[in-house]
């Protein structure tokens, strides 16, 4: 992964927990950097900051990020807060400033978890073959405009669920899909961040189409996954008004559910 990890190097300053970074904007949807990327970039500062003293402590197990307003690419600067050191987790707290306070976020970090036959999760659901779903573009006419972030990330939506791109939304508030790192690279614990965000909001599958800020987003890293491209479910949980709750899902190529996300973002009508 190494323009992922290129992309999202903290580099430390003379003050101890304080950090700066080049935000990439290879990583954004439309004009915004991906939220999914933010996090992964503070994840990264939280593990930096603990690491003579945790090494082993490298998976980010909890990351819940309050986006305040939209930083943009180029210099960025980052605090992080150790709350807590743990022998079997660390609880910390990071803020990235670009002009005053952009992203906040509570991190927990642990050692990667180890998966057992006795593990209880949800099995992962049946899509279309990756061979069979198009590849996302780096351009769209759909009102999301440029995608850089897409000729980073392989990304391919199951086209049983993207009737909203031929305007036939399904009414049901799903999405799914394949991703992959471009590259060809195994996914790291950090970039399961970015993959648990990378599907358009669900709102699109019920006729929604406008874009979706995030205003908080809650991603949980359950274990590495192997080498292989990623099954992503994505869907609805409320749609009011002005706001919608989301629920997504990861699994990796063995079937094991290796990540999943709670968020709340606005609806943009």
């Amino acid at each position: 992964m190494a323009e992922f990890d290129k992309a999202t190097r903290p580099e430390p300053t003379e003050r101890p927990g304080h950090y700066t970074i080049l935000l990439d904007e290879q990583w954004s949807i439309g004009p915004k950097l991906h939220g999914g990327y933010l996090l992964a970039v503070l994840a990264r500062a939280a593990r930096a900051a603990i690491a003579d003293e945790r090494p082993d402590h490298t998976c980010p197990q909890a990351v819940t990020g309050t986006f305040l307003r939209a930083p943009e690419p180029g210099p960025a600067t980052m605090e992080v807060t150790v709350l807590r050191l743990g022998r079997g987790a660390s609880q910390l707290r990071v803020r990235l400033d670009q002009d005053g306070p952009a992203v906040e976020a509570a991190c927990v970090l642990g050692p990667p978890a180890a998966l057992s036959p006795d593990d209880h999760e949800p099995g992962p659901p049946e899509l279309t073959p990756v061979d069979d779903c198009p590849r996302s573009p780096t351009a769209t006419d759909d009102g999301r405009g440029s995608l850089p972030i897409m000729g980073v990330l392989d990304t391919r939506l199951d086209p049983r669920t993207t009737g909203f791109l031929r305007g036939r939304p399904s009414g049901e508030g799903r999405v799914a899909g394949w991703v992959s790192l471009d590259c060809g690279e195994p996914w790291t614990p950090e970039g399961l961040l970015v993959a648990l965000d990378i599907l358009p909001p669900a709102t699109f599958d019920m006729g929604l189409a406008g874009w979706s800020p995030t205003m908080s987003l809650s991603a949980h890293v359950v274990a590495a996954p192997v080498p292989g491209p990623l099954r992503v479910v994505q869907w609805v949980e409320r749609a009011g008004t002005d706001r919608m709750h989301e629920t997504c899902r990861v699994w990796d190529p063995a079937g094991r559910l290796v990540g999943h996300a709670h968020q709340l973002a606005a609806i943009r009508r």
